[in-house]
């Protein structure tokens, strides 16, 4: 097959250097290295984040509000098609139990924007 011949030259960098790692004469079909180069690039592939990863940001006993707010929005920035309502409850539920926190819920702040300017005043 011509194409099998030709796939080589297509690859670069890393894959060029994993396809010429494999022993000669090893690979029996097109399938076969569709397969290796699968199981060996893919278990590499940085995870999509979602809302979910959110809920593993926590603020950590002895950090200040302003610490928390700072590593919640970055991870948050990093999340595509995010819900305010979903990215708020994982916000308030992560936090500490304190004076802002209890702020946030007596005032009845439903958006993570209304919280974050809380913060700001109360930071």
């Amino acid at each position: 097959m011509t194409c099998c011949r030709y796939f080589p030259t297509t690859l670069k960098s890393i894959t060029q250097k994993w396809f010429n790692g494999l022993p000669s004469e090893s690979v029996a079909s097109f399938l076969q290295p569709t397969e290796l180069f699968s199981a060996h690039f893919v278990t590499s592939k940085k995870e999509k984040k979602t809302s979910v990863h959110l809920a593993k940001i926590r603020q950590q006993w002895g950090e200040d509000l302003k610490g928390y707010v700072r590593r919640f929005n970055h991870e948050a920035i990093l999340i595509l098609d995010l819900h305010d309502g979903v990215v708020y409850v994982a916000f308030l539920n992560e936090l500490l139990l304190g004076g802002f926190k209890f702020s946030l819920v007596e005032s009845k702040v439903i958006t993570l924007v209304e919280a974050l300017g809380r913060a700001q005043s109360f930071i």
